[in-house]
């Protein structure tokens, strides 16, 4: 490989970030390579709030480089998207995406997340259809084209619950990079062997990851949270987290304490969601409805304690639902699954019961113009608030929040309470909603 592209991540975060001591850095022969960082729920890569049924993989955009070239074969997945974030290591804000039915395919091929039909004869033509994107700084009309804005930036590549039998990449290898230089030199930049590497995550999440959340309790106040819990819109995720634009997110912030005698019992109505896991088209709703109203549903618990740990998620496509199509959750302090909890109840651990702040939220991913019960919906109608990333919001945020929220979302709000432990055990949720006067 040229010496050029024998540009470290460290490298690059001197470049944006002088304040980095260069005795830390390793040497400039460590070599590049593509896709070098994941987020996932498991080791090195439980970070920043990762959800267990998806993946990212992202990568630093140099600043001496013009161009990137990414090739793709269309996974087999609910939903995968490319985007461009403006400067690194810290970001200023999303530069440009394609979601999955916007990527045109290569000729030849046909887009499965934009064809109706997967019986289309179409398809037989190439059924792994390809795709081409460029990345440049320059305002380009061409289709597939992505614009950075900045001289630095983040190059994301996820993917959202592959299908059955597809393995955690849905069944493709990660797109590939060509790089163009300067000197109008194109060289292809090989993926990465291993993702993650410790030495170089770990001067990432101290970009990423405020010093104060390794010890929040030091620097912020986090009052008890009332028996009712509240589930706030967020109207703008902070671009410092690398958000996803076709997503959503209602979240609730919770005291550190845990009282051993209580748990959590969440209750919702589940919008309609594709059967793409079954091998399904993204048209296709899941038995039991008539059309799709959002592409993802999901609902994670997380710390807020640095490096921002997921604990535990419900993905729509594993969770029970009764004969109107509500689901319940319940989070326990239990270190396995409950005998006591029925198998038509999603089971989340609390995780660690020391003093470390958790917090709740849900992805709504995509929803249907004509889905009007949406989270899109509820922060189109007003119902947002500012998240000033990491300060915690009030409760009082929160609750007018998700009061607005709630009107808006009718039966798909989650409605959420800390209930007694025998109370769900002798009358299941019914009992710990009317325990809290819950409308």
């Amino acid at each position: 490989m040229k010496t050029f592209f024998a540009l470290s991540l460290t490298t690059l975060l001197l470049l944006v970030n002088p304040g980095i001591s260069a005795a830390q850095s390793p040497p400039l022969s460590t070599p590049m390579c593509a896709w070098q960082f994941e987020w996932t729920p498991f080791g090195l890569g439980n970070w920043l709030w990762a959800d267990t049924a998806n993946r990212w993989w992202y990568m630093p955009i140099d600043a001496q480089w013009q161009q990137l070239t990414i090739t793709g074969t269309y996974p087999k997945a609910r939903f995968f998207s490319i985007a461009v974030y403006d400067n690194a290591p810290v970001s200023t804000g999303l530069a440009d995406h394609l979601f999955d039915a916007q990527i045109v395919p290569d000729p030849g091929g046909v887009n499965p997340f934009s064809a109706p039909d997967p019986s289309n004869d179409n398809l037989a033509v190439k059924p792994d259809a390809t795709y081409t994107i460029t990345v440049t700084r320059s305002n380009n009309t061409a289709e597939n084209a992505l614009q950075l804005h900045a001289d630095t930036g983040w190059l994301l590549y996820r993917l959202y619950l592959p299908n059955a039998g597809s393995g955690s990449m849905g069944g493709a290898p990660l797109p590939e990079i060509k790089i163009t230089d300067v000197n109008s030199q194109i060289t292809p930049l090989p993926t990465c062997p291993i993702f993650n590497p410790q030495s170089e995550l770990t001067q990432l999440q101290s970009q990423f990851v405020p010093a104060e959340l390794e010890n929040p309790l030091e620097h912020f106040t986090i009052p008890p949270v009332p028996d009712r819990i509240w589930f706030g819109a967020i109207a703008a995720p902070p671009p410092a987290l690398l958000p996803n634009p076709d997503q959503k997110y209602l979240i609730s912030f919770f005291m550190p304490e845990y009282k051993l005698d209580r748990v959590i019992v969440i209750r919702g109505k589940m919008p309609a969601f594709p059967d793409t896991y079954y091998g399904q088209p993204v048209s296709q709703p899941v038995h039991g409805f008539k059309t799709v109203q959002l592409r993802y549903w999901g609902l994670c618990q997380a710390g807020l304690v640095s490096p921002l740990p997921v604990i535990g998620c419900a993905t729509d496509a594993s969770t029970p639902l009764d004969g109107h199509g509500f689901y319940t959750i319940v989070i326990s302090n239990d270190v396995l699954r409950p005998e006591w909890l029925p198998q038509s109840v999603v089971w989340i651990p609390w995780g660690d019961e020391k003093m470390v702040p958790k917090l709740i939220f849900m992805r709504n991913l995509l929803a249907s113009a004509d889905f009007s019960q949406s989270a899109q919906n509820a922060i189109a109608q007003g119902c947002g608030f500012i998240l000033t990333f990491p300060i915690p919001p009030t409760q009082d945020d929160i609750m007018r929040s998700g009061q607005c929220a709630q009107r808006v979302m009718g039966a798909y709000y989650p409605e959420a309470v800390w209930c007694d432990r025998q109370t769900f055990i002798s009358g299941g949720w019914q009992a710990c909603l009317r325990s809290t006067d819950m409308p």
